[in-house]
């Protein structure tokens, strides 16, 4: 429900309707709402995150650049657009110490930096396999996770007006190349 609905469109009356309790037993199982949700949302999504980063690490010795970039957008992209709505909700809740997702949201924020770190520290061997010219790799991780995440959180304030959005194949395409383009075609310092 949290996924279809978002965090606060979800009432714990719905969440004990779906689950068949009564609301009563729903909080003397989880306590609140933000324990169901770090139950039912967070712990895997956390989990994800952390074997796709370890997924990508683990492949990125065998592949080629194309097949890293691929896995790379093809693990990130799916996950923040069928979540499209917590990763706003979180992304909101970083910023405010006083919401009650302000937790949920430093944990995940926590591990995708974490996952993305090991993407990090695996990109220096990617970069001498392939000899791509010397970058800023921190810049670099930030940006392309940036440009990932934004283009599905952003949607509806970064596609031309009155144009369709482009789909997810067309958008893992797009991202893919602008990654392989980005770091391949650069001067050596």
């Amino acid at each position: 429900m949290f996924t279809d609905l978002g965090y606060r469109a979800t009432t714990t009356k719905e969440i004990a309707a779906r689950a068949q309790v009564a609301e009563l037993t729903l909080f003397r199982h989880f306590g609140s709402k933000v324990e169901v949700f770090e139950a039912s949302v967070l712990a895997p999504l956390k989990s994800y995150i952390e074997q796709w980063s370890r997924s990508w690490v683990d492949f990125s010795t065998e592949a080629s650049l194309e097949e890293m970039a691929t896995r790379l957008v093809e693990g990130l992209y799916p996950l923040i657009r069928q979540d499209h709505r917590i990763f706003q909700e979180l992304i909101a809740a970083r910023s405010d110490p006083r919401s009650d997702l302000y937790p949920a949201a430093v944990s995940v924020s926590a591990e995708l930096r974490k996952g993305l770190r090991a993407v990090h520290d695996a990109s220096f061997d990617v970069a001498n396999k392939y000899g791509i010219p010397g970058d800023d790799k921190p810049a670099t991780i930030g940006a392309v996770a940036a440009m990932v995440i934004g283009s599905v959180v952003l949607e509806d304030w970064v596609y031309p007006a009155q144009r369709r959005i482009p789909g997810r194949e067309r958008m893992v395409k797009e991202l893919i190349r602008l990654i392989i383009d980005g770091t391949t075609h650069r001067e050596k310092p």
